[in-house]
């Protein structure tokens, strides 16, 4: 598969070992939430879309027991997952495949449930990817997007932060309108943003400092994470511009 430089950035900076096995807020906590809101059962099959390394899928299956099919963009994160479902012999029941949220590699009507845990925002056509959604998804499957989100929009902070997943944060209502728009209903929202704090502070926690955690970041494109986006973020979340939630629909 041909990745566009863009997409190529954004693996670049998922693929960063400082990142460890699970790259989102709230954790596997906040992940069994986005899977109550998504009414998981055992019988349901899921796309985990974005899976990274399947920290997600192995937890669904260990919940649920249900069939779950991991996508993500990045053939190392792929492998790596691939790797442990045959080590721990689930092979039969966790899959995981590398492909493009625009173009799924999915029959129509192929999945009940979509999840998507901290990487809608950085899809580059949203209204493409969320069309691909509706269409793998058969009547009555929900989709479950946990991601950052814009409580509110100041210029500075959409031109000076240059992490990829907050880049592209949009309002709740910008969310909303992209479902609608392409037929989900029933639409319902969970602010989760006092994770954020947890997940900010657990870095500096984990790397001792703003400068260790910042350099071990890849530089991307002609401008680098550096300690001034790390401050930019934190100040958008104190000053309540940035947020973290959860937006389930039906189709």
């Amino acid at each position: 598969m041909i990745m566009s430089k863009d997409s190529r950035e954004v693996v670049k900076f998922y693929e960063a070992d400082v990142w460890g096995d699970t790259i989102h807020p709230g954790e596997t906590l906040l992940t069994e939430r986005v899977t109550e809101l998504a009414q998981i059962e055992k019988e349901c099959r899921v796309l985990d879309l974005a899976s990274g390394k399947g920290k997600s899928a192995f937890f669904l299956y260990e919940k649920y027991g249900c069939q779950v099919i991991g996508l993500d963009l990045s053939p190392k994160m792929v492998s790596y997952a691939k790797t442990k479902a045959t080590d721990e012999g689930l092979q039969d029941r966790l899959f995981f495949l590398v492909g493009e949220a625009e173009t799924l590699p999915f029959l129509d009507y192929s999945f009940d449930v979509i999840l998507c845990e901290c990487s809608f925002t950085v899809f580059t056509d949203k209204e493409k990817t969320v069309r691909e959604l509706w269409r793998v998804l058969c009547k009555g499957g929900r989709i479950a997007i946990a991601d950052f989100y814009l409580k509110k929009q100041t210029p500075s902070f959409e031109s000076e932060v240059l992490f990829p997943c907050i880049n592209g944060a949009e309002p709740e209502a910008a969310y909303r309108a992209l479902l609608t728009g392409s037929g989900f209903h029933s639409l319902c929202f969970e602010d989760h943003t006092n994770k954020l704090k947890e997940f900010f502070f657990d870095i500096l926690f984990n790397f001792g400092s703003l400068s260790t955690f910042m350099d071990k970041l890849p530089k991307l494109g002609t401008g680098a994470c550096n300690k001034n986006s790390y401050r930019e973020i934190m100040k958008a979340f104190h000053n309540e511009t940035l947020g973290y939630g959860i937006i389930v629909g039906i189709k």
